[in-house]
């Protein structure tokens, strides 16, 4: 009579258990996933690119330093680039110059943006090291035949070269993102104040150039209106990010208003470098933002 009765309790408890997990097993089915339909062949997608000057090679072409600064003042870059057919020294021209090249130092300050000469077979520029540091001179270029990648051309291949300036050094600490920055008589403000961006997400960055108050006119500086130069503050990594026609003539913004499309893709702290013409002279600012 007992094993009958125990039995009977280990039934219902089996019972009881395997309705549990059967209510279980559609709860969670029905908060899953819908069933993965299938494979279907899409088109192939254009080559993405995305060195971003922390290493000497990529996509077949690497940068072999021959001169490099060794102390502070006036010195000179040399930098010989080989690719798939040896030594490279004829490039697409994008802004005007088949080459750019920038020097930062690891504090992020220091910036220089250059343009090379060829001479003997290297990518060659004089360059100004005002104190010691770690700093990295990058190499910006868009290989010949790279199709568009969109409606901002092709996207460069940008290789770099870390050198170290021995001596005492004063490091500048990163300022925290304002609103306005100043170059001589102009005002340069990022019309979205402070505020965050997210990363992931294309946005266009704006700055409107004033002067005396007023919009500024703005000259042409290397086939655009304006450059700004991307650099992640904890990395390095740069980013050229793109200037955006003010009209469809590409005429000067009558407005003095800078558009460019961002589109970050980490989180984290981003070092922004300005470059524009007006007055006669090249004007250069910096901004900090942060992508969450």
């Amino acid at each position: 009579m007992r094993a009958g009765a125990g039995l009977s309790r280990r039934l219902t408890a089996a019972v009881t258990l395997a309705g549990f997990l059967g209510a279980a097993y559609l709860f969670a089915d029905s908060r899953g996933p819908a069933a993965v339909p299938a494979p279907v062949a899409a088109a192939p997608s254009p080559v993405a690119y995305h060195s971003d000057g922390l290493s000497d090679a990529y996509d077949g072409f690497r940068a072999e330093p021959l001169t490099l600064p060794t102390g502070r003042g006036t010195g000179t870059v040399s930098v010989r680039v080989t690719g798939p057919a040896g030594t490279a020294t004829d490039f697409q021209q994008v802004h005007t110059k088949q080459m750019h090249m920038y020097v930062l130092r690891d504090d992020l300050s220091g910036y220089q943006h250059l343009h090379p000469e060829v001479v003997d077979g290297a990518w060659t520029a004089p360059v100004t090291i005002t104190d010691g540091g770690a700093y990295r001179v990058y190499l910006e270029f868009v290989p010949h035949g790279r199709p568009a990648a969109g409606p901002t051309g092709a996207e460069p291949t940008v290789l770099g070269i870390p050198f170290v300036i021995a001596g005492d050094t004063t490091m500048v600490p990163v300022p925290a993102p304002r609103e306005r920055a100043r170059s001589g008589p102009y005002t340069v403000r990022r019309l979205d104040g402070t505020a965050d961006l997210a990363s992931g997400t294309p946005a266009a960055l704006q700055f409107q150039v004033l002067r005396d108050g007023r919009p500024a006119v703005l000259e042409p500086y290397l086939g655009a209106y304006a450059h700004l130069s991307n650099f992640e503050v904890r990395t390095q990594g740069l980013k050229h990010l793109h200037p955006l026609p003010a009209d469809a003539n590409g005429g000067a913004p009558a407005d003095g208003v800078l558009a460019f499309h961002a589109a970050f893709a980490e989180r984290g702290d981003k070092r922004l470098f300005l470059q524009f013409r007006a007055g006669g002279g090249v004007h250069q600012v910096a901004f900090t933002l942060f992508t969450t």
